[in-house]
């Protein structure tokens, strides 16, 4: 068995959580050991998913590595809302009352994207229990502000020609400069069809259908070797689980810790940050590509002209998830998901499979209307979004929403927004390529600098799988061998 395999696997055994795999028994007498002999230091900046997937790697072999969070927890954009759990995240709107659905309210990432993804995998070793909810639901459609079911909604042509369009998006070639949006119109997509074409292509891969590149995002696509299949966890906050995974690398992480500069002249790279400066060998940067837009963390020597031109053209834009609870489910226990609203362009029913209640629903909101929504009270947005679905419902969402019954704040509504925009150590949602964006982009922003620097984060996935738990952990996967192969070969 060749070492460079033996190392890998190895690497994903133990990043499941698990002793050594069964296989390491049928290598040769004579494969040499995985573990490294090296007196270095590892630093990694993140303690999101590929952070953490990266330094549970490194602490497999026997590298030192030290993790540098600048917030207080670990996760990154994965973040949980336990029920009952006041959120001490002052950028949470979260009134008086406590949620009182009986299952965790998903404030980041929210479902596992492929079952047999690299996500999905370690779930599935972990025996987390999952929920295909598609199984279970079907999503609804807003045609001309009333709700279809898709059996309705085919019996319109503008529809099918939409869906068609969203199906094999995939195949998509066309100019380089084109939005979503403008290829949707192109190939015949009705103007009255656009808020579909945003909630399938637009929202869900990080801002709207007119501002994200068609080529770059089908391409992207095209690359997805996982099933497709989308599942959530029936009863574990997503942010538990990940931490569960990786609880070993908890003690190496330096928490509240914000890096300002790195200058990776000299043979040993320095690091300063809130709490001072030090040294390491070598460094994975994992932070969002936001921050590195932003100029956050100053390079010295600056980072690449050809990584610059990439960042350029990948955005990371506004990015809301509002939680509304209802006294009563009005929309229909067996829907999956609201698609096409203005105001709430993706509406998940979240409570399918995993709720004897099941009268919440998850809402996602990115790009322009994220901007628009980011400038409003919490009430202001909630107000809006219940408009529009009493347009739909006759009423029924003013009706149901649950309101508060504290002395003195009786009748206020009730609610959790998640604003990432806010979010300093995120400033966004997740990387989404801008019009313009080509393919190569994603290569450019993850390759490494002079033998030191190495990129991880959902960015800087070249799989198609950004914006996703699996892109960051495919992403600090593949950083940390570059390390490892920095330092063995």
């Amino acid at each position: 068995m060749k070492r460079r395999k033996a190392l890998k696997q190895i690497g994903l055994g133990v990043t499941a959580g698990l002793a050594l795999p069964t296989w390491l028994s049928s290598c040769e007498k004579d494969s040499p050991s995985p573990e490294i002999n090296y007196d270095g230091v590892v630093g990694i900046i993140g303690a999101g998913a590929a952070g953490l997937i990266a330094a549970d790697i490194l602490i497999s072999k026997g590298v030192k590595v030290k993790v540098f969070e600048a917030a207080n927890r670990v996760g990154g954009r994965v973040c949980s809302l336990h029920r009952t759990d006041a959120p001490s995240d002052s950028l949470i709107m979260f009134p008086n009352n406590y949620p009182y659905s009986d299952f965790p309210f998903e404030l980041g990432a929210d479902r596992v994207n492929g079952s047999n993804s690299k996500w999905g995998e370690i779930l599935k070793i972990r025996k987390v229990p999952l929920v295909d909810f598609r199984t279970l639901s079907a999503d609804r459609y807003v045609i001309d502000n009333v709700v279809k079911n898709e059996a309705e909604a085919l019996l319109h042509s503008d529809f099918v020609t939409a869906k068609n369009f969203k199906d094999n998006f995939s195949t998509f070639t066309g100019g380089a400069g084109l939005s979503v949006k403008q290829a949707a119109t192109n190939a015949g997509v009705a103007a009255g069809m656009q808020g579909l074409i945003n909630s399938w292509l637009g929202v869900p891969y990080g801002s709207s259908s007119e501002r994200i590149g068609a080529n770059a995002l089908a391409n992207g696509l095209s690359l997805i070797e996982h099933d497709g299949i989308e599942l959530t966890l029936r009863n574990n906050p997503m942010q538990d689980t990940l931490l569960s995974v990786y609880s070993r690398v908890v003690p190496s992480i330096k928490f509240n810790t914000v890096v300002q500069s790195v200058n990776y002249t000299g043979d040993l790279i320095e690091i300063t940050h809130s709490g001072g400066s030090e040294t390491v060998n070598k460094l994975i940067v994992t932070v969002p590509v936001s921050i590195l837009k932003a100029g956050d963390i100053a390079f010295s020597p600056g980072l690449p002209a050809s990584k610059l031109t990439a960042m350029s053209r990948i955005g990371m834009e506004a990015s809301m998830r509002v939680l509304i609870e209802f006294k009563r489910n009005f929309w229909g226990e067996d829907v999956a998901a609201i698609i096409g609203s203005a105001e709430g362009p993706m509406m998940l029913n979240a409570g399918v499979g995993r709720s004897t209640l099941n009268k919440a629903l998850s809402i996602t909101i990115n790009g322009p209307k994220a901007e628009a929504f980011s400038v409003l009270t919490g009430d202001q947005v909630v107000e809006s979004i219940i408009a529009e679905m009493d347009v739909w419902f006759g009423g029924d969402a003013t009706e149901n929403v649950r309101r508060s019954t504290l002395p003195g704040e009786e009748n206020k509504l009730i609610y959790t927004i998640k604003d990432w925009t806010k979010d300093p150590f995120a400033k966004g949602g997740f990387s989404f390529p801008l019009t313009g964006g080509i393919p190569t982009d994603r290569e450019a922003l993850a390759a490494p600098v002079a033998g030191k620097l190495f990129f991880a984060g959902e960015a800087t996935d070249t799989t198609g799988e950004f914006g996703t738990i699996s892109g960051a952990l495919k992403s600090g996967e593949r950083a940390a061998f570059e390390v490892i192969d920095e330092i063995v070969e």
